[in-house]
C-alpha cells in the first residue's frame, strides 16, 4: 500500500509540474506578443478579454454589475471580465455554489448513481436502503460544501479571482492546454498570474473530508489522495467545458438544454433585478 501511495503521489506531482511549466511558458510567449501591441484600454485587467459578443467600448450588461459573466449552463464557472470582483461578489458566488439549488440537487443525483453502482467492498449499511442513501448523501453534501468553502476562503485571503479566463487562441489544442494550465496558474484580483492555491485547497478539502465520514477501507490516506486527484480533475474538466462553451453553448441552447435548469438555479449577484 505504501508503494502504491508513493507511486501515485509521484505521478500526480509530475502531471502538475508539467502543466505548470507549460502554463508559465505559454504565458511568457503571450506577454512577449502583448509587448508588441499597444494597450487600447487603460485600467483593464491584463490579458482579460471582453465578454463574448460584447463590442469593445460598450459597457457591461447592467444585469451583471459584479463583473461576472454567466454561461449557457449555470453549472459552469463564471468567466473573467474587465470588472474585478469585490469580497461581497465572491461571497455571493460562494453562497450560491455551497447553499443554492445545485448544492442540494447534485449530491442527490450523485447518491442515486453511487447506490446503483456501489464500490465492491462497501458494507451493506452503505449500499442498501434509506439509511445508505442518507449516509452517502450526507457525505456528498459535506464533500461539496468543504470544496466550495476551501476555495472561497483561499481566494478571499490570497486575493485570487475565482473566475475563468478563456484563451484568445483559435487552436483547439492550445485552448485545451490553456484550460488545463489554468487549474494550476490563475489570476489575482488585480489581473496578475498567480499559483492557483484555491484550486488545490478545494481539491484537498474534498479529498480528505471523507476520512472522517466514509466506512473503513475507504477512509485511509491512499483513498484520500485518490479522491483529491479526482477533485482536481473535475476542476480541469470544468475549465475545458467553459473554454469551449462559446462553441457548444448555442447548440445546447437550440435543443433547449438550459431549460433543464430553472430560473432559480442561475446565480444571483448584487444589483441584479
Amino acid at each position: 500500500m505504501t508503494y502504491r501511495r508513493i507511486g501515485f503521489g509521484r505521478s500526480f506531482a509530475s502531471m502538475l509540474f508539467a502543466t505548470t511549466i507549460f502554463s508559465l511558458h505559454s504565458r511568457s510567449v503571450a506577454a512577449q506578443d502583448l509587448e508588441a501591441k499597444p494597450v487600447s484600454t487603460a485600467g483593464s485587467l491584463p490579458d482579460a478579454p471582453l465578454p463574448v459578443g460584447q463590442p469593445e467600448g460598450l459597457p457591461q450588461d447592467a444585469a451583471t454589475p459584479s463583473g461576472t459573466q454567466t454561461n449557457q449552463l449555470a453549472l459552469l464557472p463564471p468567466t473573467l471580465t474587465r470588472t474585478p470582483l469585490t469580497g461581497e461578489d465572491k461571497l455571493w458566488i460562494y453562497i450560491h455554489k455551497a447553499f443554492g439549488p445545485p448544492a442540494v440537487i447534485l449530491p442527490a443525483l450523485g447518491t442515486t448513481y453511487q447506490m446503483a453502482n456501489p464500490p465492491n467492498h462497501y458494507p451493506r449499511e452503505w449500499k442498501d436502503g434509506a439509511g445508505a442513501f442518507g449516509r452517502i448523501y450526507g457525505y456528498k453534501v459535506a464533500d461539496r460544501t468543504s470544496r466550495d468553502t476551501a476555495q472561497f476562503l483561499t481566494s478571499l485571503v490570497l486575493h485570487e479571482d475565482p473566475r475563468y479566463q478563456r484563451s484568445t487562441s483559435t487552436n483547439a489544442l492550445r485552448r485545451t492546454l490553456h484550460a488545463l494550465a489554468f487549474t494550476v496558474v490563475d489570476k489575482t484580483d488585480s489581473g496578475r498570474n498567480t499559483f492557483a492555491a484555491s484550486n488545490f485547497a478545494s481539491a484537498a478539502a474534498g479529498g480528505f473530508v471523507g476520512m472522517g465520514i466514509l466506512p473503513n477501507g475507504y477512509n485511509d490516506l491512499t483513498h484520500a489522495e485518490q479522491r483529491m486527484a479526482s477533485e482536481f480533475l473535475q476542476i480541469a474538466i470544468g475549465n475545458i467545458a467553459t473554454e469551449f462553451e462559446p462553441q457548444w453553448g448555442p447548440w445546447a441552447k437550440k435543443i433547449r438544454l438550459p431549460k433543464i435548469l430553472p430560473a432559480w438555479w442561475v446565480p444571483r449577484h448584487p444589483g441584479q433585478p
